[in-house]
């Protein structure tokens, strides 16, 4: 009979065992939903600081592009020396000079010969032409 209550005993303390379990168990879940309440406040505070940062970096771009700079280049040949611009503007001129529209021009390539005194010109792929440095 000795072994009838050893047996009884066993189930009442793991009885006792799971019921402390679940006891213990329940709180946890408490505490854990209770992390999740606190952490969403702060997933919300950090999202808010974001959004003025985007604003903020698109107004520096605004700035960047007002900032103009104007470059000037010049070809020195034999105590002598031309603007490439002054070239860009005489290749214009002798091609409206031959007939056509200044507005027709999409491409414009020069080449500066200043051992012959002059510049060559190509216009859009077709029309060929010189004209004097100096």
């Amino acid at each position: 009979m000795a072994t009838k209550t050893t047996k009884a005993t066993t189930k009442a303390t793991e009885v006792k065992a799971v019921e402390a379990v679940k006891a213990v168990e329940a709180p946890k879940a408490e505490v854990k939903v209770e992390a999740k309440k606190v952490e969403a406040p702060k997933a919300e505070a950090k999202k808010a600081p974001a959004k003025k940062a985007a604003t903020t970096t698109k107004k520096a771009p605004a700035k960047k592009a007002a900032a103009k700079s104007e470059t000037v280049i010049t070809v020195q040949f034999q105590g002598k020396e031309v603007a490439i611009s002054s070239v860009e503007e005489k290749v214009k001129a002798q091609f409206v000079a031959e007939g056509h529209k200044a507005s027709s021009i999409k491409t414009l390539n020069v080449y500066v010969k200043p051992e012959e005194h002059s510049a060559y010109y190509v216009i859009n792929g077709d029309v060929t032409g010189r004209v004097d440095l100096f």
